[in-house]
């Protein structure tokens, strides 16, 4: 039994499809991948940034105290 041009041509789509849609699926499991990288990303950013309030927070009373130091030996 041949196979008609129609037949050829709807097997051809059907392969297509399928590409496409496992394309599709590779698609959507790398978005998935990234949005987990992201969210982890986004933690890390986070606590990067608390940890440099702190540390700003530790300089500012470090300058505070030297400032204090510095102008009391001034005084004598």
């Amino acid at each position: 039994m041949a196979i008609t041009p129609k037949q050829k041509e709807i097997e051809q789509l059907k392969n297509e499809n399928a590409r496409l849609l496992a394309a599709l699926n590779e698609s959507e499991f790398e978005c998935q991948r990234l949005e987990i990288i992201n969210s982890n990303l986004e933690s890390q950013l986070n606590e990067a940034n608390r940890e440099l309030e702190k540390n700003i927070e530790v300089l500012q009373s470090l300058k505070s105290e030297i400032e204090n130091i510095v102008s009391s030996l001034k005084e004598k």
